[in-house]
């Protein structure tokens, strides 16, 4: 563990060194104004937990320069089920700079960097043999670098080109109910998808992504394909992020998206149709023992915001609201442990009166298992497997705005897909601090 603090504080380190210095502001209306101090807000209200550096933070981020720096850890526990009853802590710090080259430097171009801690146990991953898993920051023990990418617009935006390491599941797949549900399915993507072995958080890999601006067709309009090295273990040998060379070894992945977001409207909607696939030749029918050259997975997702309360004012409370998601992934069944999966999920923000930040959840995933997979169960055990079907309900408390308690649900039905294993209940608890 001496050797993974060491390399996270060489990695924030280069990230994250900036001088601080002091802002002042006081408007008056008599002569020349005084210079005063900006009253400061207090612990409590400030936006980050270690403050704005002096005023450091806000002038940066004027210029362009902003940076996220968090720690998410989930205490979970299967309370119910026939599997012997486990409690885990696991967590991922992150920290993050984007730099708009536009606010800095007034051309289109963007930068970002990442680099995260991955530490502590997975409870779905290590111990309950489930096609979901428990926990959205599902990666292993690990300090790396996730993503390292610069963006550069052209012709007034209408094209973009991103380069660098790149964690594809995020652009082709995900999406953004992060913030909330705690199942990898619903809080960041199906997966079904990672059969395709595009890079995903906290494992980007080297990758290009092209990105075009349809609106003369349709305002709103998009398409964007991306070609990404494809991985055999994603952490290892890669084990920090840096062995780009290594990263090379095994073949490469594409992906297609065409999408459509809904303009000049308090009722925001996403959707899109995408594909990721490649020519590896790794896969096998686990009934027949049949080989394969390739793979691909195909996605539809659908995201929109379909209510806002009316205020005191008689005015939409834009802040506040229903949003609601459902994404359906298909992969072929002769390779796939998964071959289809669907999400349903609802997020609502402010429906308690005075918790206008807080927000609670509703999510619904069923994974049904590849016919070939179920064809070789059931000649070891007797009977094959069929789907699984997990139901979550969360609620985030904000008690200010750098800090988030969270504590989750989740009920998995035929966990694996064998209707005679017992439903597992799991309870968990989600800390966020943002610093």
């Amino acid at each position: 563990m001496s050797m993974q603090m060491a390399s996270l504080t060489v990695v924030l380190g280069g990230l994250f060194v900036i001088p601080v210095s002091l802002i002042h502001a006081g408007p008056s209306d008599q002569g020349t104004p005084p210079v005063v101090q900006q009253k400061a807000p207090s612990f409590w209200d400030q936006q980050y937990m270690l403050g704005d550096w002096g005023g450091e933070r806000t002038r940066l981020a004027d210029k362009g320069v902003t940076f996220d720096i968090n720690d998410i850890g989930d205490f979970q526990a299967n309370v119910a089920g026939s599997e012997v009853h486990h409690a885990t802590y696991f967590g991922r710090f992150r920290a993050s700079t984007d730099i708009d080259f536009n606010k800095l430097a007034n051309f289109n171009g963007e930068f970002f960097a990442t680099a995260i801690w991955q530490y502590g146990p997975n409870l779905s991953g290590k111990y309950l043999q489930t096609n979901t898993l428990t926990s959205s920051i599902a990666g292993e023990d690990s300090v790396r670098i996730d993503q390292l990418w610069y963006q550069q617009g052209f012709a007034d935006n209408m094209f973009k080109v991103k380069l660098g390491q790149i964690a594809a599941v995020n652009e082709f797949g995900a999406t953004d109910f992060f913030d909330i549900l705690f199942n990898d399915e619903l809080g960041y993507a199906p997966n079904t998808l990672f059969t395709a072995r595009q890079p995903f958080s906290p494992a980007g890999k080297p990758g290009i992504i092209l990105w075009g601006d349809l609106s003369d067709v349709t305002p709103g309009l998009y398409t964007k394909a991306g070609a990404f090295t494809a991985y055999h273990n994603a952490y290892y040998p890669d084990i920090h992020g840096f062995n780009y060379g290594s990263d090379f070894n095994y073949g490469a992945v594409g992906s297609f998206e065409i999408g459509y977001e809904e303009q000049k409207t308090n009722y925001a909607g996403t959707y899109k149709l995408g594909i990721n696939a490649n020519d590896l030749a790794i896969y096998t029918n686990p009934a027949t023992g049949q080989n394969y050259d390739g793979d691909f997975t195909a996605y539809a997702l659908a995201q929109k915001t379909v209510y806002h309360p009316v205020g005191a004012d008689g005015k939409l409370e834009l802040k506040k609201g229903l949003d609601l998601l459902m994404e359906f992934v298909d992969a072929p069944g002769d390779r796939n442990s998964l071959q289809d999966e669907i999400t349903l999920g609802s997020r609502y923000t402010g429906l308690i009166p005075g918790r206008d930040e807080d927000k609670v959840a509703f999510g619904f995933i069923y994974s049904k298992n590849g016919y070939a997979s179920s064809t070789a169960y059931q000649a070891l055990n007797g009977h094959g497997l069929s789907g699984e079907a997990t139901v979550e309900l969360d609620y985030q408390y904000n008690p200010t705005p750098w800090l988030s308690i969270q504590p989750d649900t989740q009920v998995i039905i035929d966990p694996g897909g064998d209707t005679t294993r017992s439903t597992i209940v799991v309870l968990g608890l989600r800390t966020i601090v943002r610093f």
